[in-house]
């Protein structure tokens, strides 16, 4: 069994390798608690050994007492043994290496010396009866020891070589990810009346703040990028343009954060959005009104390149505090036929929202697994549930309508109810009203009233409304 001596001799040389491991951090002996609770996660990812950060503190700063073998083994496994009998091994021959070539120093002063007393006594030599000879075997032991400290050196620089490139491509690469995830991002507001301001705050690892910067992406596709003053603070952002923006957090040429922000006008809005394509527009609603006594957007309006079967036209409304959010009805009458320019599966879709949830229900022609219904945190989905038994011709209109009692709500069409659903979480005031369509769709009037029956806002859109 190893004495105590040699132990706690090996000890050291795990922790010198270590400190040079992990050079940035300064030595072990100035490590704090949080550098060893990051130590401690980073042997977990690589060895999926727990090895506590108190315990990895006495380890490294306290040195007393005879650490577990499983800790040990657990810290030569990190550097990349397969354990710490394999590092005492590696370790030994290492110094056995030393001691080879020590003994070859020696034996070739002494043969020098041998040398020059033979030269001295040259004469006498000559007189000898017989000539001196080195032993072959002696000759054949020497070029072994010599050949094998050449195998040894080979090793030590092929150990030296792979440690490096580990924590240079893998151990660095994980560490940098690890911090990524620990990088806070937040705001409070997303949503609002165009020109938008939003405040938004951070928290980044200071070893990482000088390669994070802020990236502003306006509805528009405008954008701009920033480098951050500290690594603990906030930004104030304005966003102008209606539409959906974005606010990206990046490390290097890499997105690593990105938060949406929702610039509304006060009023009515058509949206264009082509999910592939990534194609978004927004129009003024007086491009939807036509003589007929309803709003739909002509196809001849819509970009060319979204054009395709993944099209989807909205009809957003946006007024703060609307109503409440928890109870309320509100019903629209829609259509989607190929002469608004339906694709398959004709969808129509209906939400009402708040700054922090929705209600809605999504309806199409024979297209089941794409029906949806969600209220508040909760969402009940064709592909999850069999919703075959609801047939709804798209082409013809129907009147849509969500009603909501003390956080009971309840899904209709023709006045007949499809599904009622239950919800928790309090969705607050409503502000905005989407009627969206796969095409281009078709709406003839907007009703939201009190639980009373009581109308809070109507909207029949009315042809003379374009003037």
């Amino acid at each position: 069994m190893m004495d105590e001596y040699k132990d706690k001799r090996y000890i050291k040389e795990i922790i010198k390798e270590y400190n040079i491991l992990l050079e940035s951090w300064g030595s072990s002996e100035s490590w704090d608690l949080n550098q060893f609770k990051t130590l401690e996660n980073m042997i977990f990812e690589t060895t999926k050994i727990d090895v506590n950060a108190n315990t990895l503190k006495r380890f490294f700063q306290q040195k007393t007492g005879n650490p577990q073998l499983a800790t040990k083994d657990a810290l030569c496994r990190f550097l990349g043994y397969s354990g710490y009998t394999d590092f005492v091994m590696k370790k030994t021959k290492k110094e056995e290496t030393t001691n080879i070539q020590t003994e070859d120093v020696v034996e070739e002063t002494k043969e020098h010396t041998n040398d020059t007393d033979k030269k001295a006594d040259s004469s006498q030599l000559e007189k000898a009866p017989n000539k001196v000879t080195k032993d072959p075997e002696e000759v054949s032991n020497r070029i072994y020891k010599k050949n094998k400290w050449y195998v040894n050196f080979a090793i030590i620089l092929l150990l030296i070589i792979g440690g490096y490139m580990l924590y240079t491509y893998k151990l660095k690469d994980m560490y940098v990810e690890y911090l990524l995830s620990k990088i806070e991002f937040t705001t409070s507001q997303v949503k609002g009346i165009c020109p938008l301001t939003v405040t938004f705050s951070y928290h980044i690892p200071a070893s990482l703040f000088e390669d994070i910067t802020v990236m502003y992406e306006e509805a528009n596709g405008d954008i701009s990028e920033r480098k951050l003053n500290e690594n603990i603070d906030k930004i104030n952002a304005t966003y102008i343009y209606e539409g959906e923006a974005f606010c990206h957090l990046k490390y290097k040429d890499r997105i690593i954060k990105t938060i949406p922000v929702e610039c509304r006008k006060t009023g009515w809005s058509v949206f264009v959005r082509e999910e592939r394509k990534k194609i978004f527009r927004v129009f003024p609603m007086e491009q939807a009104y036509n003589d007929s006594g309803y709003v739909s957007l002509p196809i001849e309006n819509v970009p060319q390149e979204a054009h395709t079967n993944h099209m989807f036209v909205s009809y957003v409304f946006y007024k703060e505090k609307l109503i409440d959010g928890d109870n309320f009805i509100y019903e629209a009458r829609v259509r989607n036929s190929k002469q608004e320019n339906a694709v398959p599966c004709s969808d129509i879709i209906m939400y009402i929202h708040s700054d922090t949830a929705m209600h809605g229900f999504a309806m199409n022609e024979n297209g089941y697994a794409y029906i949806k219904f969600i209220s508040g945190e909760n969402t009940i989905k064709g592909d999850e549930y069999n919703l075959s038994r609801f047939n709804f011709n798209s082409s013809e209109w129907h009147v849509m309508t969500i009603k909501v009692v003390n956080k009971k709500t309840t899904f209709y069409v023709d006045g007949e109810e499809v599904l009622g659903m239950d919800y928790k979480e309090p969705l607050g005031y409503a502000n905005e009203l989407t009627l969206r369509f796969k095409g281009c769709g078709a709406v003839d009037y907007v009703k939201v009233s009190n639980l009373d029956g009581k109308v809070v806002y109507e909207e029949n859109f009315d042809p003379d409304k374009r003037k």
